[in-house]
């Protein structure tokens, strides 16, 4: 499939209205359900992330990151590039394209948007995020913004969204005993907001036939 292909079933899929609630529920840690109690989404921060599209080695391809350890809620986690909405930022979506540009160094005007995923509620941090889809015409030139990004896994999409590619681990954290589904990404676990906006647009990706 090329991308013109991958393009054209997407935005037709999309129209089709979006999994929502239920498919990012799937990969909810259980954590989730106490920390929604005890926060507010009412007084939630603005911000967005981008799902970005691209062909390597002739496979659909997402960037994901490794933050850098430092002492946010988020230091050290996988995520999408993406960041708050700033006041400069039209919307939302310049905001995810521009957080791309300032994370991984991807030239903005070489971002096509396809669509959006369905809001997601972060209590950790008090962030409504839109999940952002777009795609860039060739495998980007990734130059990494060392103070914020460690790394950055390119994930082959078959791959990710592989029936097989979903595990669970417990970890201990501030006092809780967290269980949590993950999407394995090579050496690395992606769980949490992230793993719940990847579990959304994988069941569009298995009900238009993508994978």
């Amino acid at each position: 499939m090329d991308l013109e292909q991958f393009t054209s079933i997407l935005n037709a899929d999309l129209n089709n209205g979006l999994p929502g609630f239920d498919a990012q529920n799937l990969m909810s840690p259980s954590i989730r359900e106490h920390a929604l109690k005890t926060s507010d989404p009412s007084i939630a921060r603005d911000s967005s992330v981008l799902l970005l599209f691209y062909l390597k080695n002739g496979q659909l391809h997402l960037p994901l990151i490794k933050r850098t350890t430092g002492n946010t809620n988020h230091s050290g986690q996988i995520s999408l590039p993406g960041g708050k909405y700033e006041e400069s930022d039209a919307n939302r979506t310049i905001t995810a394209v521009r957080e791309t540009n300032e994370e991984l160094g991807v030239e903005c005007e070489k971002i096509k948007i396809l669509g959006f995923l369905t809001e997601l509620y972060i209590p950790v941090s008090n962030f409504m995020v839109l999940p952002v889809l777009g795609y860039c015409e060739k495998r980007p030139d990734f130059t990494l913004n060392e103070f914020e990004v460690e790394e950055i896994i390119e994930m082959p999409v078959v791959q990710l969204f592989a029936e097989d590619n979903i595990g669970e681990f417990t970890i201990e954290k501030d006092g809780f005993k967290i269980h949590a589904p993950y999407f394995p990404a090579q050496e690395h676990k992606i769980w949490g907001a992230t793993a719940m906006i990847l579990s959304e647009l994988r069941e569009i990706f298995l009900r238009s036939g993508l994978i």
